[in-house]
């Protein structure tokens, strides 16, 4: 089920910044020492990953299927003076007009209907980040919405795993495309 707009506010909370800091977040995409000039975030909702993305990399994609999240995403960049941000507005997997170095699904692949695509789809940059819900924990979205660690894995055909950590009640992996 879509998220719905009218809760956007509880995206960036004291619980969420407490559990899963985006200065972590950041702080494991620069240790792979990706190439830091193009980052797309996939559902990025409100900017929660979006925003610390762009303060490492040159350009930042921020897809969003939803059309109010999308001007709750730009108001929140021109509030702070984002320039090099730019929001996609797209329920598919878009055509971009440059090669990214990170694919980052933040909280947003279990809303995806079609995630083979967009893993199929995010095979074309360095390193695709996945965050998301533990299946067991009480918080989130319903339960049966929930993508477990081994679930991505099985969907993550083609990938190797770099890094996989634990910050209750959230999971982050760091995959990364096999070349043939």
């Amino acid at each position: 089920m879509p998220f719905d707009p009218a809760y956007a506010s509880s995206l960036d909370n004291p619980l969420r910044r407490k559990a899963l800091p985006p200065r972590r977040i950041l702080s494991h995409i620069i240790s792979l020492h990706v190439k830091r000039n193009v980052a797309v975030d996939v559902g990025a909702g409100a900017g929660y990953l979006t925003i610390p993305l762009s303060w490492v990399f040159k350009k930042v994609y921020a897809i969003e299927a939803n059309p109010k999240m999308a001007r709750i995403l730009e108001g929140n960049l021109r509030g702070r003076g984002m320039e090099n941000v730019e929001v996609l507005l797209a329920e598919k997997p878009p055509t971009l007009p440059m090669r990214p170095n990170l694919v980052a699904f933040s909280l947003s692949l279990h809303e995806i209907s079609d995630r083979e695509a967009y893993l199929e789809w995010a095979r074309a940059s360095d390193y695709v980040l996945v965050i998301e819900w533990m299946r067991e924990k009480t918080r989130g979205p319903p339960v049966h919405e929930r993508i477990s660690k081994e679930e991505l894995l099985k969907l993550a055909r083609g990938y190797e795993l770099v890094l996989s950590r634990d910050y209750w009640p959230y999971y982050l992996i760091i995959l990364k495309p096999k070349r043939i």
